[in-house]
This record gives C-alpha cells, structure tokens and sequence, in this order.
C-alpha cells in the first residue's frame, strides 16, 4: 500500500512539473512572438529566460516538496543517491 501512495504522489508531482514547464514555454514563446518587433535583444532574452524560469522554478519546488529529491526538467531522473545519471 504505501508504494502505491508513493507512486501516486510522484505521478501528482511530475504532472505538476510538467504543467508549469508548458506555461514557462508559452508564456516565454508567446513573449517572444509578441515583443519581436518591439524590444531589442538585450531586452527580450532576459524576459523570455525569466518567463520561463518562473512557473518552471515554482513548480519544480512544488514537486520536490511533494516527492522530495528531483532533476530541474520534468524528463530528469534520479538515481536512488539523489544523483543524475551521467549520459
């Protein structure tokens, strides 16, 4: 029984994850496609970096606070360690 809460809370927390890693890309893309006419690079890439660090930050905290050890990107797993597998 406890594995499948366990299972069901790291489900629940990658949703999550996933969620605010496609708000960060629309809310950056979108940024970029409506500012491209408008802003200089100097401003625009720091904008859209931040637009999609911001709902992708929270929500990875979100999902840490929920399954505890987790890569930044959604796709990231970890070792039993808490260590990324090297590629």
């Amino acid at each position: 029984m406890l594995m499948n809460e366990f299972n069901m809370r790291e489900k629940f927390g990658l949703i999550i994850h996933w969620i605010g890693f496609v708000l960060g890309l629309t809310l950056s893309g979108g940024a970029a496609l409506a500012l491209r006419g408008f802003a200089t690079v100097f401003v625009l890439v720091p904008l859209v970096m931040i637009l999609f660090l911001i709902p992708n930050t929270l929500t990875w905290g979100i999902r840490r606070m929920i399954v505890g050890g987790n890569g930044f990107f959604p796709w990231q797993v970890l070792k039993k360690n808490g260590e990324l597998p090297k590629t």
